[in-house]
Formats: C-alpha cells, structure tokens, sequence
C-alpha cells in the first residue's frame, strides 16, 4: 500500500482554536502542520470490521489533507503563495487533522495495533516540535508503541527500544525496563509479525534507509524544506527487520557473539544498511582481534 508522507509534519498545533497571532508565529504552526501531516497512511485489514471502517476513513481524510499540502508546496515552488493564503491553509489543515487523530484513537481503542503505531508517531512528532510539553507527549507515544509492540507489531517494539529508552543512554545497561524492551524487540523479530499484511509503514527515522542530514535547509522555499525534512520513508516488513537487528546490535554487548549475530542478520537483509554509527568496522575490527 501507498502511505501518503506528509501527515505527521501537520499534527500538533500549539493553539488549536485560535487564528494566528504573533504569540504563535506563521512559521511554527507551519513546522508543526508538516510534521504532522507526513505519517497518515492506509492499510489493508484490522482486528475488527468496526475498527476497520473507522481507520479507512481516517485514511480518507489523511489522504485530502495530503493531496491539500502538496499543492501549497507546488504553489511555493511557483512562486504563488503568500501569508494569507498560507495562514488560511493551515488554519483548515488543522481542522482537518483533528479529525483525523479521533478517528486514529476510535481505530486504536477499537484494538487496531496499525492505528495505534500511528498515532505513536504523530504524537512523537508532536514531542519533537514543541519544548512545552514534550514530556507528556513523548510519554503518551511511548505508551502507544507499548501497545502496538504487545499486539505483535514489529515496527511498534522498534520504536519502543529506539525513542522510549533512556537507560541505556545513562550507561545502565542492567536496568530491568531496558532489558525488558530490548527482550521484546528480539522475540518480536524471531516470531511472525501479526500485522504482516500492513506493511510498508511510514517511519519517522530509520538507521539504514533514512539519512537524517540529507535535507539541506531552502529559506527561499520553507515548505518544500520542512516536508523534505519530515517526510518519512516507507518501510516493508523486511526493512523494519533489518533496522530491528542494527538496533538490537546497537544496544548490545558487541563482544557478545549473539549481539555480533544480529548485526549480521542486518546485514544480510539490508546490505546497503546506511550504518551510521559505523557498527560494520567496529565488528570487523572484533572479529580480527578475535583471530
């Protein structure tokens, strides 16, 4: 399935009901507009029909917001957008994509683990996009993927060790939440993933698919920036794997053989893994010390 890709960038709005003021600048509320439009997607079944039906049509308007976004930034690149109409655009987008997230959260209460994961990712964007408030937003998308991971979502256990994990980057690598998370991701990985079917999903980052310093900033074209800057890439069921086991060796103990493993069961799937913490010559590196 085609996931339209600007979704999350339009998500949050710091002041929902209001019009734009200088409290607010322009330029914010766009930033957050874009981030939230860039993850509104389409799937192909659900656990029920109920939850299925509202999470189509949540599609559905995803895919009006989207098409709307697009042609603002075709209008920027042509030269024929200004404030007002820019203003205005957000201002219905917003409206748009409140709709939108009740009828995620419908989807997601109704036992939709896809419609759970994207709503992870919406308020992660949000999270990301504002300094107030960051904690309770990044808290309710950790929750989230907690809940896509435990109804069997590959993408969902991912996201969980990836964004929702604090101790091992306070070097506690003992610590029971992160071993329990970490646990998750591996037995997820080993076993089928009961959303197969779903699959490609929109990811908001990625260590072998997505480079996060490509996007070069554009202040002559703000719009086309940020979409390029928040536009998530699409991943198949085997993609995500192959980012799930360069996490799993990420996190690891390297001089394990097991965490070696999982490097090399990344390898195998995405051999043209970006690799950006260079684990590829740190194992290399092990493996001829070892000799």
């Amino acid at each position: 399935m085609n996931y339209p890709t600007l979704i999350e960038s339009i998500t949050v709005m710091e002041t929902r009901t209001t019009a734009i003021t200088e409290e607010t600048p322009l330029k914010l509320r766009l930033l957050v507009l874009l981030s939230s439009i860039a993850l509104c997607a389409e799937v192909q079944a659900a656990p029920s029909p109920e939850a299925e039906a509202v999470f189509e049509h949540a599609m559905l308007l995803g895919d009006e917001i989207q098409q709307r976004a697009n042609q603002l930034v075709e209008k920027e690149q042509q030269g024929k957008i200004d404030n007002f109409t820019l203003s205005q655009s957000i201002q219905e987008a917003t409206k748009g994509l409140e709709t939108y997230e009740d009828e995620l959260r419908k989807a997601s209460a109704g036992g939709h683990g896809v419609a759970t994961f994207m709503l992870a990712n919406m308020q992660e964007s949000k999270a990301a996009t504002f300094l107030n408030g960051y904690k309770a937003m990044h808290a309710e998308a950790c929750a989230l993927y907690q809940s896509a991971a435990d109804q069997g979502l590959v993408a969902g256990a991912i996201m969980l060790l990836r964004d929702c994990d604090e101790a091992f980057l306070r070097f506690k690598f003992d610590d029971p939440e992160f071993l329990r998370k970490y646990s998750q991701l591996a037995n997820a990985l080993e076993r089928p993933d009961l959303y197969s079917d779903h699959y490609p999903l929109p990811a908001i980052r990625s260590y072998c698919f997505k480079d996060s310093l490509k996007t070069e900033a554009n202040r002559q074209l703000p719009l086309t920036t940020m979409r390029d800057f928040f536009e998530p890439v699409s991943l198949s069921l085997e993609k995500f794997r192959a980012d799930g086991y360069y996490l799993l060796a990420l996190k690891g103990d390297f001089a394990n053989p097991k965490v070696q493993a999982y490097f090399k069961q990344s390898q195998t799937i995405a051999p043209d893994c970006l690799d950006p913490s260079n684990l590829k010559s740190l194992f290399k590196n092990i493996e001829r010390k070892s000799h």
